[in-house]
């Protein structure tokens, strides 16, 4: 029994393929059929005429009728269209808004390279020098309150800002020499020895040998 259960199952799922198979091959012809086939109208015998019935002048042509004959469709035509479609449609969606998203990268990035441009050229020294002037001008006024102590304090902050904002790369360098400065006189400084330990050195070196 178990043999014979098993036999009809193989032959349902044979079965099964066959007729998928069969579909397929349908589906194939029809589609090759509707292809290559010649969709003109076929000829009407009744209105068929001989040599000498045509007529001699365009004038003595009796009005023809026309006839439309829409054509059929592929199969999966319309589906493959819809699909075609709306792709297309969110493809121009996504373009349109990465062209947006494009201009507005590349205008930033063109409007950065000439302000770049502006400050790293030469003829750019006097506007850098009173931009500087003013921000000592602007610590002087800052500052008057504060007696001329506070007076030179402000202005030279003033002057110092204005100078490393015009000068970023050279401000950094000299932070970092003064830096590198002040650590080797720390260092100096912690390595010194003892006044004591100086003068006993002297005198012993002052002193005639024994």
């Amino acid at each position: 029994q178990g043999t014979r259960m098993g036999r009809e199952e193989d032959k349902s799922v044979v079965e099964k393929i066959g007729e998928a198979g069969s579909k397929a091959t349908g589906v194939l012809s029809q589609w090759w059929s509707l292809t290559t086939s010649d969709r003109r109208p076929k000829p009407d015998p009744s209105r068929a005429c001989t040599v000498d019935e045509l007529p001699i002048y365009p004038s003595d042509l009796p009005p023809r009728e026309h006839i439309f004959i829409p054509e059929q469709p592929l199969p999966l035509q319309r589906e493959f269209a819809t699909i075609r479609l709306s792709f297309q449609r969110e493809y121009e969606r996504v373009a349109s808004r990465f062209s947006v998203i494009d201009s507005a990268v590349n205008k930033t990035t063109d409007a950065a390279m000439k302000v770049n441009r502006y400050v790293n050229e030469e003829w750019t020294v006097l506007p850098k020098a009173a931009a500087i002037t003013v921000g000592g001008m602007a610590g002087f006024v800052l500052g008057l309150k504060r007696g001329s102590f506070g007076r030179v304090i402000s202005s030279s902050l003033g002057l110092a800002t204005m100078a490393a904002f015009c000068y970023p790369h050279e401000a950094v360098d000299v932070v970092r020499t003064g830096i590198a400065h002040s650590e080797q006189a720390w260092n100096n400084f912690q390595e010194s020895p003892n006044p004591s330990e100086v003068k006993k050195v002297t005198k012993d070196a002052l002193a005639p040998p024994k």
